[in-house]
């Protein structure tokens, strides 16, 4: 099963027109689980209009 952790955004920044780097606050409890792991990916999942979105994305660094 999948666990899902509320987190903010720190900073989002511009990569290139279609594409962007978003870092996310992640609290001291929960470092450890995200720590960078190679080949490790981040579901996330947001509302949307009453429905319930989520998406898959990959880390391209830690």
């Amino acid at each position: 099963m999948t666990t899902f952790h509320s987190l903010t955004v720190a900073k989002v920044e511009p990569e290139t027109r279609d594409a962007v780097t978003i870092t996310f606050a992640v609290p001291q409890p929960l470092q450890e689980a995200y720590r960078f792991r190679t080949g490790q990916h981040l579901t996330l999942k947001a509302s949307f209009d009453g429905e319930e979105l989520r998406r898959c994305y990959s880390i391209c660094r830690s």
